[in-house]
């Protein structure tokens, strides 16, 4: 096996075998090849072995890379060459080429079925589904090899995944093929991601732009967001931040400025608006309405501030606006709030949201009262303090029963709604929340 070995005092015997991919080498601990030497750089270069030679890649590190004494931003190591990273000194060492062993058993047979690759890559064309056209554009090799194996791997084949080591190389994709969102690092030599960023903006200012970067730095999240960006993310370092990445880069792509949620499977559409401006640090106002209920929710920063529905407001008026599975919401530039009346986080409150969404549903009155009814029921609850518009003169005399006070067993409908007995409400999965200091209500206290 074909090796990287440092020759320098110190850390002689230190070396890392190569395969086909490209490695990283730097001081930091997500690196391949880790060198713990202060003139190293947390990431100092990336090398890929080609045949009998290695290609080197500065990441534009602190002290420069060197091969036989000249500095490279991008070369070719052979045998006998000595590659400098700082004043680390190293060799490549190539072994000699193993002698030929028989055909793998994971040759094809003669049975005439493909192999499993060939069977995935065959079978998701010509489903109709969405294929997204994506450009990532990063000065490492490696981050680009590893988001083409995790987005371009996906059984659904939903990814059509295209890379740019430089602005040029990108500039030149965007012209020649129609890509649907751009995920570009704000780190890069030359022109740097933020003045990409900005040509890109004034070029196409209908594509999706993203910064992914290594970089969490609140003056460069603003200048992003200033020159056109829809989201700043931090590069993920473990297998969930990637699954959060992809999610949040599909969402922005189904993202519109005005979406139905007329099922009740879409009820997401919502959440996800919500969670791609709090991520955002975006200030913007959602309009919700149905033929029942309209309603705001405002975002000022990336933070909930206020929220307002018909006479609730504040966390309440939220979670009756999250509830609704039907109706339609739309994106529209921030105002001024009348009052902030929410204090909690933003990923507290859907998370609280999508439990009552899950396993409740609610439903509201002039008077403030809220009725939060257990899924799967079917009976309708009248607010408790609502009076009947039927005179009680008019309803049949009770009939005797001893000790007990007589009550209706049949549900009576008035002004649309149906009115359910004591016994039936006690049995019912329900809970009644009455508006603070309202009149009429009954105690929260389920014993009374």
């Amino acid at each position: 096996m074909s090796r990287l070995l440092v020759i320098s005092e110190g850390l002689t015997g230190l070396s890392h075998e190569l395969g086909t991919r490209w490695i990283t080498i730097g001081r930091g601990d997500k690196n391949a090849f880790k060198i713990a030497e202060t003139s190293v750089s947390g990431q100092h270069c990336e090398v890929l072995l080609r045949g009998n030679e290695l290609v080197v890649r500065d990441l534009r590190s602190t002290n420069g890379t060197f091969i036989d004494g000249k500095t490279i931003s991008e070369a070719v190591l052979r045998p006998g060459q000595i590659l400098c990273l700082g004043r680390v000194e190293l060799r490549l060492e190539i072994s000699p080429p193993a002698s030929r062993a028989a055909p793998p058993a994971t040759e094809p047979a003669a049975t005439g079925v493909p192999p499993r690759a060939a069977v995935k890559k065959n079978g998701a064309k010509g489903d109709g589904r969405k294929i997204y056209r994506a450009l990532f554009v990063d000065d490492s090799m490696t981050f680009l090899e590893t988001v083409t194996d995790l987005f371009g791997a996906r059984e659904d084949k939903s990814w059509e995944i295209h890379t740019a080591v430089s602005p040029d190389k990108a500039l030149a994709i965007l012209q020649q093929k129609l890509i649907d969102l751009v995920v570009l690092d704000i780190g890069m030599p030359l022109l740097d991601g933020v003045q990409l960023l900005g040509l890109i903006q004034q070029r196409y200012p209908n594509l999706k732009k993203v910064v992914l970067t290594g970089e969490n730095d609140d003056s460069h999240r603003a200048a992003c967001l200033a020159n056109g960006a829809d989201l700043y993310l931090l590069k993920p370092g473990d297998t969930d931040g990637w699954r959060l990445i992809f999610n949040m880069l599909t969402t922005l792509l189904q993202w519109t400025d005005r979406i139905n949620f007329i099922s009740t499977s879409s009820e997401t559409g919502l959440c996800n608006a919500i969670q791609l401006e709090c991520l955002g640090s975006n200030s913007s106002v959602l309009e919700v309405r149905n033929q029942q209920t309209a309603g705001e929710i405002y975002i000022e920063g990336g933070v909930i501030v206020h929220a307002s529905a018909g006479k609730l407001v504040g966390e309440r008026a939220f979670h009756q606006l999250l509830s609704l599975t039907d109706g339609e919401f739309r994106l529209i530039p921030f105002r001024a709030p009348p009052e902030r009346t929410v204090q909690r986080q933003w990923e507290s409150l859907l998370a609280e949201a999508a439990r009552v969404r899950d396993g409740e549903s609610y439903s509201t009155d002039d008077d403030g009262t809220i009725l939060i009814t257990k899924k799967g029921r079917t009976t309708q609850l009248l607010p408790a303090a609502r009076p009947a518009p039927t005179p009680e003169a008019k309803e049949p005399p009770p009939k005797p029963i001893p000790a007990e006070a007589s009550q209706p067993k049949a549900a009576r409908s008035t002004a649309g709604m149906n009115f359910i007995t004591l016994e039936e409400m006690m049995e019912a999965d329900t809970t009644i929340i009455s508006k603070p200091g309202s009149k009429g209500h009954p105690p929260a206290d389920p014993k009374k």
